[in-house]
């Protein structure tokens, strides 16, 4: 059933950034008695269904939000189309309000697709003892101006240290698309690090945007990125830096972490938005202030909260 008071949600970015997105949509609906529908068979974001038949992407990976019929609505034409971005929820650590939890359970579920893909590697994560989650960000993570600067080797490493020596963890489950930043941890933790089979890459361009042989590439990844979240969400301890990926494992979890640590960096571009100058800043910035605790290297202690 749909009629005039049916909105669509097109969004196009990763994700993640997209669950927040359809979170705060829905939240607006509600409060605006307006039916929301997720509509990712007009547009396409970065993880999406690239064969000959058009389908709605967001329904391969998650149930839709309503019992509003997309396809009555675009037959009809009798809807409008939200623009802009929801501003009930904040961009940032959401993941502690109660409110964003509450709303992220009544709207997100995951399709049947995806929760066949998923099921089998949360039974192989069960049979690893207790497991300490690291997300590791990287790629384009690195240069992409204004968002918030990953963790270095050096600050993930010392907090791993830490969460090892608070735990008993018998395992490191990590979560990362950057082949560098998973080599690392492995040479330093060796056969504790376990990770799943996700696709990744050395280069500094997001992996949903290159260009690749594999079959339906674009929605295997987003697939993917699904699983290692859920996966992060089932671990017993957490380490990472701000994404909605490490956000959002928190909010699925359910409960909290025996240890959570989270990393906080400003901007990559706090000297210039160009690559070249954010690549100068990250080398300076490694070299000095993101070796010691400050505004460069700030801990957040979620454990137990």
């Amino acid at each position: 059933m749909t009629g005039g008071d049916t909105v669509l949600l097109r969004p196009t970015g990763a994700m993640f950034s997209t669950v927040w997105l359809v979170v705060g949509f829905v939240e607006w609906c509600r409060v605006n008695h307006k039916n929301p529908v997720v509509d990712l068979r007009t547009v396409n974001a970065l993880n999406h269904w690239s064969g000959s038949k058009q389908r709605n992407s967001w329904t391969e990976y998650f149930r839709q939000v309503s019992s509003a019929s997309l396809t009555e609505a675009l037959t009809s034409n009798s809807y409008e189309v939200f623009s802009g971005r929801p501003s009930i929820f904040p961009v940032l650590e959401y993941s502690v309000l109660r409110e964003y939890r509450h709303a992220f359970r009544k709207t997100i579920r995951l399709s049947d697709r995806s929760q066949a893909f998923v099921n089998p590697w949360l039974e192989f994560l069960a049979e690893e003892g207790r497991v300490l989650g690291v997300h590791m960000r990287g790629t384009d993570m690195r240069v992409a101006k204004s968002h918030m600067a990953p963790p270095t080797s050096f600050q993930l490493f010392t907090m791993v240290d830490r969460a090892l020596e608070s735990g008993p963890f018998d395992s490191i489950f990590v979560a990362s698309e950057d082949e560098k930043s998973l080599a690392a941890i492995h040479a330093r933790y060796g056969k504790r690090v376990l990770t799943s089979d996700s696709f990744r890459t050395r280069s500094t361009m997001k992996l949903s945007r290159m260009e690749s042989p594999v079959i339906q590439w674009p929605f295997v990844l987003g697939l993917q990125v699904i699983r290692d979240t859920w996966m992060l969400a089932h671990c017993d301890g957490l380490v990472s830096g701000h994404s909605n990926v490490s956000e959002h494992a928190q909010v699925i979890r359910g409960r909290p972490y025996a240890v959570n640590y989270q990393i906080r960096r400003p901007r990559v571009d706090v000297f210039g938005s160009s690559r070249p100058a954010i690549r100068v800043t990250n080398f300076l910035r490694e070299l000095s202030v993101s070796r010691r605790i400050g505004p460069d290297f700030r801990i957040i202690d979620r454990s137990q909260l």
